[in-house]
């Protein structure tokens, strides 16, 4: 019979867009802003399953404040906040939540001016989802919400205590839970905690009940306790038979170790009193998921070179929230200050090559755990050109420079050839009116907006001719190889600290230039390579300049 009594409720009160399953819990509290005109803030506070629940919060709710005799004296609504999305905060720094535990949170307001009395909050809303373990029927037991105003001769302008941190969105099956649980009250009145029971109403069609949506809101006497299925009460909410939970009544801290995954509808009571005089009981009423937290860090980066700022990276990590700490060491020998604690740095090379980058996250915890993996960062985008200047005053400028991947293809370049004129082709030439000595500047651009720039001096003239005494000066040492080539080769010097710009000219056998380039120096790497395009087989010899020295080598093309 009562089975059966059930199902009718059900069936008369079944409504998929107002039946709110997606209900986990929440809390009423005011304050007084103004004594002098008895203006009063009031706060309902809900949360609700972001994935499960169905409908959304409600636009708007209805709100009720009664006298002690059970008249209505206001109704309002509150109209829908923006809402927020819960962290899922284990409370353990080596635990982290499962992906399927996520809970928004509306917090409604409304300001209201009160005539003098003693009066009642009242909020009421159905349904608590069915997947409960810890109360009997839970699918038709609504929530209901109500708290006490006391009169002004009682409590001057009172404001009620309100719970300072978020409810716990996920209790570890297993692990010890360890929650701060604790209020405010704005008068600084005597606080008291407790395990309560929650409250529920008649979610009956009206007039035999009050209905899903009731509006208004029924008084504090239409409220009454849920049900719980044994063994549980409220002092037992949650199954941990061998740390059951407890809330300290001073500090509101609250612990237990539970044993058994599931949902349960836990109530905690804040109740002030200012000397020794009860004033009003805020009751947080929520459904506490118990389930199995991860404890793997699920380490992992991504390596992001910047694609304008040369030799750059920036890093992000990519593991999961179970993550308190973090210590990255990128590898760089030349420094001790190559660390960051961020979780998501970034840090500048100083040359292109590779480097051992480690991350170790959790570092002062027995969670440590520690990722090491090689890092690359590309050649940066550089400006080059060579040059040659032997038909006269015409110089043919030939660009070399050089981009990667991150700052994408050059997509335009800007020259300057020192005398009023410029281009935008890849490879001008220029005719200038009068030999001697211009200032030329290429700027390059990329497809995702990199820049950069070279400024070189550039002689015109008659062709310069190289003599067989120019020949034999050797001032430092450097290798080529491969000598002879096909038309590529590498240009090494020995010396190991780094080079200023290098000049370099090639010079046929009969002794005239026909290449010349500006080598731009590098940190840490003195290695080049040349490529010499529709340059005829034979005899060269290649001339280099930096930092006053100067030095020959005879290459071979076949």
């Amino acid at each position: 019979m009562r089975i059966l009594i059930l199902i009718i409720i059900i069936l008369i009160n079944f409504n998929p867009k107002a039946s709110a399953t997606h209900i986990m819990g929440g809390e009423v509290y005011y304050e007084c802003l103004d004594p002098a005109t008895n203006k009063y803030r009031f706060t309902v506070k809900l949360y609700r399953d972001c994935y499960n629940g169905v409908p959304a919060f409600d636009d708007p709710i209805f709100v009720s404040l009664y006298d002690t005799n059970d008249n209505l004296v206001i109704k309002f609504n509150m109209a829908l906040p923006p809402d927020d999305t819960l962290d899922n905060n284990t409370y353990n720094v080596c635990l982290y939540s499962p992906p399927d535990i996520c809970v928004h949170e509306a917090t409604y307001q409304e300001d209201f001016f009160l005539p003098p009395g003693e009066f009642y909050m009242t909020y009421q809303r159905c349904c608590r989802t069915i997947f409960v373990l810890n109360l009997d029927t839970p699918q038709v037991a609504g929530y209901g919400f109500d708290i006490r105003i006391p009169d002004s001769s009682e409590a001057y302008c009172n404001s009620s205590p309100y719970f300072n941190n978020n409810p716990p969105t996920i209790t570890c099956l297993n692990e010890p839970f360890a929650y701060d649980h604790s209020a405010t009250d704005p008068d600084g009145d005597s606080l008291v905690y407790y395990l309560c029971t929650p409250n529920e109403y008649n979610t009956s069609v009206p007039p035999s009940g009050l209905g899903i949506i009731p509006d208004p809101p029924g008084p504090p006497s239409s409220n009454y306790d849920v049900t719980y299925l044994f063994p549980y009460e409220s002092a037992y909410p949650i199954w941990a038979p061998n740390d059951s939970f407890v809330i300290d009544p001073v500090t509101g801290w609250m612990t237990g170790t539970p044993t058994q995954s599931g949902n349960y509808v836990v109530a905690v009571c804040v109740s002030e009193y200012r000397n020794g005089i009860f004033l009003s009981t805020n009751t947080r009423d929520f459904l506490f998921s118990v389930a199995q937290c991860l404890s793997d860090p699920n380490l992992g980066f991504m390596v992001q070179p910047d694609p304008c700022d040369n030799l750059k990276v920036n890093f992000m990590f990519t593991g999961n929230n179970a993550v308190q700490s973090f210590f990255w060491d990128f590898g760089d020998s030349s420094t001790n200050l190559d660390t960051s604690v961020l979780q998501n740095p970034s840090y500048t090379f100083p040359d292109t090559g590779t480097y051992q980058v480690m991350l170790v996250v959790n570092q002062d915890y027995t969670c440590a755990d520690t990722l090491t993996i090689n890092v690359t960062p590309p050649n940066a985008l550089m400006a080059n050109f060579s040059l040659v200047s032997c038909s006269g005053d015409t110089v043919v400028f030939q660009d070399e420079s050089v981009t990667n991947a991150y700052a994408g293809s050059i997509t335009s370049w800007t020259w300057n050839f020192g005398d009023a004129s410029s281009s935008t082709a890849q490879n001008p030439s220029h005719v200038y009116a009068s030999a001697g000595t211009y200032s030329v500047m290429l700027i390059t651009t990329t497809a995702n907006n990199c820049v950069d720039t070279i400024q070189v001096n550039v002689v015109t003239g008659p062709c310069e001719i190289i003599g067989q005494k120019e020949l034999a000066e050797k001032d430092f040492e450097f290798s080529i190889y491969p000598n002879p080539s096909r038309g590529q080769f590498n240009i090494d010097f020995a010396s190991a600290k780094p080079l200023n710009n290098i000049e370099l000219k090639i010079y046929s056998a009969d002794g005239k230039m026909v290449y010349s380039k500006l080598l731009v120096a590098r940190k840490n790497n003195n290695r080049y390579l040349i490529v010499l395009e529709e340059m005829q087989n034979g005899v060269y010899f290649l001339k280099i300049v930096t930092d006053g020295e100067v030095a020959t080598r005879k290459i071979i093309l076949q």
